[in-house]
């Protein structure tokens, strides 16, 4: 699967006490992209009594980031486990008049596909696992 991607506005109320985007503000960026990502996929996964968990999640704030200005925020996924699959993020800056993009942060997700009643780990259904390869 190629690089997926959102746009996303940087808001005021995005910004810390110190002036720019608040670190925890980074993890929505990359929920809103994952979440965008998991509709775009043709299937029906969100049905059933299966569905994914984040296990984890990696961030390396490269830069700080400010507002206004919008960014992109980019999902690639990786090879998948058994029940696992990690996806690669990064968030950066739209670039203008051809210029290079400034990446604010690089991270790493892992989704856990769970039994919703059990809470333990099954196989990744075969829609997400493709995805991986």
């Amino acid at each position: 699967m190629s690089e997926f991607k959102i746009k996303l506005a940087v808001r005021w109320g995005d910004m810390d006490a110190f002036g720019h985007v608040s670190n925890v503000v980074f993890l929505r960026y990359i929920e809103d992209c994952r979440a965008h990502w998991m509709e775009s996929v043709p299937s029906h996964w969100q049905e059933g009594e299966t569905g994914p968990v984040v296990a984890n999640i990696n961030i390396n704030f490269r830069q700080p980031m400010y507002w206004p200005q919008d960014i992109e925020v980019t999902l690639n996924p990786l090879s998948p486990g058994r029940s696992s699959i990690k996806l690669e993020h990064e968030i950066r800056s739209v670039p203008k008049d051809g210029g290079e993009a400034t990446v604010y942060a690089d991270a790493t997700c892992t989704l856990v596909w769970i039994d919703k009643n059990k809470g333990e780990p099954v196989p990744l259904p075969t829609c997400i696992r493709e995805l991986g390869h």
